[in-house]
């Protein structure tokens, strides 16, 4: 079907029945080549996905003592860097909670990142994709939570919920914001060149 209308629309712009043969050839390959190229993008997000989701779910099988134990390392190897002595003990404390809520937040960064990367494979309008992103994040959070109340030693916390949803929302709006520029860099690419041919055409007056 594919194959019969672009044929048709190529006869119809050109007499000649090569041209048109050889055009069809040409836009059908490069469709086709798109279509595997989405396909095959869908898949790889997919699994960056199921990856990220996985080792989500790994830390949240934790139990207290584990998860404690992992950003009480990684605090007092930041104070041993920075040499800090002084309310060391407080600086611990603190940086301890810091260090999870920020574990929370870029790891929930990244799932929002595979997440829209995945919804822009699809041809569905814009804030559809958005939608679905940040309704799959905040449910993912959300049966994060429940889970860790089955973790010795862990509980469900809302303020987790909404870190992790600001996460996958700061995850799409990287991803958005990128994509814009790079359609404007594109765009005056175009324009410039356009712009150029312009101007060598031996039309132009």
């Amino acid at each position: 079907l594919l194959t019969i209308n672009v044929f048709r629309e190529n006869v119809k712009k050109s007499r000649n029945l090569n041209f048109a043969i050889e055009t069809s050839i040409i836009v059908i390959y490069n469709k086709k080549g798109e279509k595997m190229k989405t396909y095959i993008l869908r898949i790889i997000f997919l699994i960056l996905i199921i990856t990220n989701s996985l080792i989500i779910f790994g830390f949240s099988a934790q139990n207290g003592e584990e998860s404690s134990n992992l950003s009480k390392t990684v605090i007092t190897k930041i104070a041993d860097i920075f040499n800090v002595e002084e309310n060391r003990e407080t600086f611990l404390n603190i940086g301890e909670s810091i260090i999870r809520k920020l574990a929370h937040f870029s790891i929930y960064t990244l799932l929002g990142i595979w997440v829209v990367c995945f919804m822009l494979t699809f041809k569905i309008k814009l804030k559809w994709q958005i939608t679905l992103t940040a309704v799959w994040g905040l449910l993912y959070a959300i049966t994060d939570e429940f889970h860790q109340m089955f973790s010795s030693g862990r509980h469900a916390s809302i303020n987790d919920v909404v870190i992790d949803t600001l996460g996958v929302l700061f995850g799409l709006f990287l991803v958005l914001t990128i994509n814009k520029i790079i359609e404007i860099i594109k765009q005056k690419k175009l324009g410039s060149k356009y712009k150029s041919e312009k101007i060598k055409s031996p039309n132009n007056n």
